[in-house]
């Protein structure tokens, strides 16, 4: 499929895919014309991008795990590690969330006390 349909189905827009080309994070075929042409695989790989930025991992991380999937299953374990690590970070952010949760309500408690529990 060619850039336009491509940005509607992924939600991104043609700028932020023609910076994942430029940045090595996407490499579509090229057709005949020279358009770009995304395929399945592009699809699955923008799903995966789109949660690793969504879960605060560095482009310089995405990078890397893009060059050890390029070179196929011999990079599995190093693969396995890169996530690991980043999944140590989202347990460490999901504590850090949980405290701040626990904090705002604990404080919306001592609001409601407060009032005499009218909200």
């Amino acid at each position: 499929m060619f850039i336009n349909e491509f940005s509607k189905v992924t939600g991104l827009s043609i700028d932020t895919l023609r910076y994942y080309e430029k940045e090595g994070l996407l490499n579509p075929q090229r057709d005949s014309n020279n358009y770009r042409d995304y395929s399945e695989k592009d699809f699955c790989w923008v799903q995966l991008l789109m949660k690793m930025k969504q879960t605060d991992m560095t482009i310089e991380n995405i990078k890397e795990y893009a060059l050890l999937q390029e070179k196929g299953d011999i990079t599995l374990t190093k693969r396995i590690i890169v996530l690991k690590e980043h999944l140590e970070n989202l347990y460490i952010k999901e504590s850090e969330l949980k405290s701040t949760i626990k904090f705002v309500e604990n404080k919306i408690i001592g609001y409601q006390k407060r009032i005499g529990g009218k909200i």
